[in-house]
Parts: C-alpha cells; sequence; structure tokens
C-alpha cells in the first residue's frame, strides 16, 4: 500500500505552527507569574468611599482580616462567625502574632452597614484590646 506523499506546503504550514506554540506558551507563563492570585472574600460588599491615598503594608501574619457585611454578618480572615465571639476570636490571634504591639485589625465593612451595628463591633475589637484598627475603602477622585 502506498501512502499520499506529503508535498511542500503541508510540510511548511506545520513548520509555521510551532513558533506560534512558543510565543503561547511563553505568554501563558508570563501572565502566570506577573499576575497576582488574592483570596476572594467570602461575601461581597460595596466598601465606602474615601479620597485617602494610605496603603497598608502587606504583613499577614500581624494582621486580622475582619469582614463585615450589610446584614452584620461576620467573618475573621474568611471564617463566619457570630459577634458573641468577636472578643474572643481576635484576643486568639492577638497572642498569637510575632510582634503584639504591631498587630493590625484590618476591617472591611459595606458601605450600608447600619452605624449603631458598626459601633458594637468596634467595642467588641476595643474590649479585646486591639487599638491598631484600619478601615479599608475604596478611593475615589475628589
Amino acid at each position: 500500500m502506498l501512502l499520499p506523499e506529503k508535498t511542500n506546503n503541508q510540510t511548511q504550514s506545520d513548520d509555521n505552527l510551532i513558533p506560534l506554540i512558543n510565543v503561547v506558551f511563553l505568554m501563558l507563563i508570563f501572565f502566570m507569574v506577573a499576575g497576582q492570585i488574592q483570596r476572594s472574600d467570602p461575601q461581597k460588599i460595596s466598601l465606602p468611599d474615601s479620597i485617602s491615598e494610605l496603603t497598608l503594608q502587606k504583613q499577614k501574619e500581624n494582621r486580622v482580616e475582619l469582614l463585615v457585611t450589610e446584614s452584620g454578618t461576620l467573618y475573621i480572615d474568611g471564617v463566619l462567625i457570630p459577634i458573641s465571639e468577636l472578643k474572643e476570636r481576635l484576643m486568639v490571634h492577638f497572642a498569637q502574632a510575632k510582634e503584639p504591639q504591631h498587630f493590625n485589625v484590618l476591617l472591611k465593612v459595606d458601605a450600608n452597614l447600619e452605624v449603631q451595628r458598626l459601633q458594637e463591633i468596634l467595642t467588641g475589637i476595643k474590649m479585646a484590646g486591639l487599638l491598631h484598627i484600619s478601615l479599608i475603602t475604596q478611593k475615589i477622585e475628589a
């Protein structure tokens, strides 16, 4: 049985695909390295607006992230907790901190949360002995 011979055109078109495949793989590697993968919040919230340009340092071991939804649901580092356990959970995180004097609470609060509810949460944070609180906002143009 005789196989049909490849023509010169067919061989050349296959050779032209190799550089294209190489470029696609290089782009894939670039975006994997250059892209920043970040943990998403357990609940979608709309942050309050701010014109401040302050930025937070990325010290993951010396901070705790507290997320509060519009309904008042609390999450500490992505874990749902009841408000009655806020003080105890924060004290545990504080006790495990490497540098307790620089321990920081990052507070992400929904912009539509009632002020009274926010005051209860801030009181719970203060009762745990934590005084460094950073409110996360979204920047708007003044």
